[in-house]
C-alpha cells in the first residue's frame, strides 16, 4: 500500500494503467485507474481548469492538502485514506492520488431505496457541518464541500466517502482563496461564497441535484423527510437551515415566496431551481438540461422565464 509521496512516480511509471475514469474537458480534470503491486489507485491531474503558473500551483497544492485536513476534522462522512499530491512541472498540473472505490458513486446505485438511504446520510452530514460551532466564523462556514451527489462514493464496507477536493472550499480568517474555473468567468465571487459557505444554500444545492437522480414522487418524499428532520433538529445557535422547511411548504403549496428576503443567505439561481424542482411534469432528464442551461451568465433570467410558464 502506498505510504510515501515518492510512490506516486512508481505508480505511474512502474504500475499498469487500467483505464481512464472520466471524460476530460476544459473544466474536468483527468482521472486514471492504475494497478501497482497488489492495489489499485486513482491518479487525478488537477489544475488545468484554472490555467495557473507553477507558483500558483504550489499554492493550490498546499490549499488542497490543508482542505483535506480540515475535512477530516469537520466532515462526518469518511474521506479517502490514501491522499498524496505532487506537482508535475512538465504538464503544469498537480497529481492527486487516492485509493480506488470499485463500488462507484452513490448516484449509480440501482435500488432507489438504497440510493435514498445514502442521500439521507449526506443531508444529515451537511446539516451537521453547517451547524457545528467549531466550523463557523461570523455565521459563515469555515470548511465546506461541493454537495453534488456525484462527489459521494461507496467503499468496500458500504460506507459513504466524500471524494472531491478542488477547488479547496475553506476560508481562512473569513477569506476564501478562490480558484476560478474557465467556465465561471461571469460568476460573482460573492454569490459563490454564499452558495458554498451558507448552510441553507449548501443544503439547497444538494437537494436540487438529487432531483436529477430521483423520480418526482421519490424526490417529494425525500424533501418532505428532510423538512421534518430539520424541524426535529435542536440547533444550539440560530441557523438559517431552519428556513428550509418553511420555504419548502410555501413553494409546494403554491404560495408567493419573497425571494428578496431569502437572498441574504441564498443565491437566487438556486432558489429558482428549487422552485422548478416541484414541477411534476419535468422528467429527470429535463431537470438536468434546465440545470445545465441555468449555469450560464443569463441563467437567472432563463429560470424566471421557465417559472412564468408554469
Amino acid at each position: 500500500m502506498i505510504n510515501n509521496k515518492n510512490d506516486i512516480e512508481k505508480i505511474i511509471y512502474n504500475g499498469k494503467l487500467i483505464k481512464k475514469l472520466n471524460v476530460i474537458n476544459n473544466i474536468n480534470n483527468g482521472a486514471y485507474l492504475y494497478q501497482w503491486l497488489d492495489d489499485q489507485y486513482v491518479v487525478r491531474k488537477v489544475g488545468k481548469q484554472y490555467n495557473l503558473s507553477i507558483r500558483q500551483l504550489v499554492v493550490l497544492e498546499k490549499d488542497i492538502c490543508m482542505y483535506y485536513k480540515l475535512l477530516k476534522k469537520h466532515l462526518s462522512i469518511n474521506l479517502p485514506k490514501i491522499f498524496f499530491t505532487t506537482i508535475d512541472k512538465k504538464q503544469n498540473n498537480i497529481l492527486l492520488v487516492t485509493e480506488y472505490f470499485p463500488k462507484g458513486k452513490v448516484v449509480d446505485i440501482k435500488t432507489t431505496s438504497q440510493k435514498v438511504k445514502y442521500f439521507k446520510a449526506i443531508a444529515r452530514s451537511i446539516i451537521k457541518l453547517a451547524s457545528s460551532r467549531s466550523n463557523l466564523y461570523l455565521n459563515k462556514l469555515i470548511c465546506s464541500i461541493d454537495p453534488n451527489p456525484d462527489n459521494f462514493f461507496i467503499d468496500s464496507k458500504n460506507k459513504l466517502i466524500y471524494n472531491d477536493f478542488t477547488p479547496p472550499l475553506f476560508r481562512k480568517d473569513g477569506k476564501w482563496s478562490e480558484f476560478r474555473r474557465r467556465d465561471e468567468i461571469h460568476a460573482k465571487k460573492s454569490d459563490k461564497e454564499k452558495r458554498y459557505f451558507t448552510g441553507f444554500n449548501l443544503l439547497l444545492v444538494f437537494v436540487n441535484k438529487t432531483r436529477i437522480h430521483l423520480s418526482f414522487s421519490d424526490y417529494l418524499k425525500f424533501v418532505g423527510w428532510l423538512s421534518n428532520e430539520i424541524r426535529k433538529s435542536h440547533f444550539l445557535t440560530k441557523n438559517n437551515i431552519e428556513r428550509f422547511s418553511e420555504i419548502f411548504n410555501e413553494i409546494y403549496t403554491k404560495k408567493e415566496v419573497d425571494f428578496s428576503e431569502l437572498e441574504k443567505y441564498a443565491v437566487l439561481r438556486d432558489l429558482l431551481r428549487f422552485t422548478l424542482s416541484f414541477d411534476e411534469n419535468l422528467t429527470s432528464i429535463k431537470i438536468k438540461e434546465i440545470y445545465k442551461k441555468s449555469k450560464k451568465f443569463d441563467g437567472v433570467l432563463y429560470l424566471e422565464k421557465k417559472l412564468k410558464k408554469l
